[in-house]
């Protein structure tokens, strides 16, 4: 295995896509980098391990919706 990547970071658009965004070789420079993601790109994001093929971290879904048009303007 790659010893220079051990954690994969992935972007769940729906429950059938999901986009590879980067490796990372440890766990805590994937979490930290999953939070600069998300100041700027909400959504949700999972970490796997590449050893044991497990999600270790998902974050909550992000949605974020228009704001409701006032009819009466």
């Amino acid at each position: 295995m790659d010893t220079s990547r051990r954690f994969d970071i992935v972007r769940r658009e729906n429950e059938k896509a999901v986009f590879f965004l980067e490796g990372a070789p440890e766990l805590s420079a994937a979490k930290s980098r999953v939070e600069q993601l998300l100041s700027f790109w909400p959504g949700q994001y999972q970490i796997f391990d590449l050893e044991t093929k497990q999600a270790v971290l998902t974050t909550a879904p992000v949605y974020t919706s228009l704001p409701e048009s006032n009819p009466a303007e």
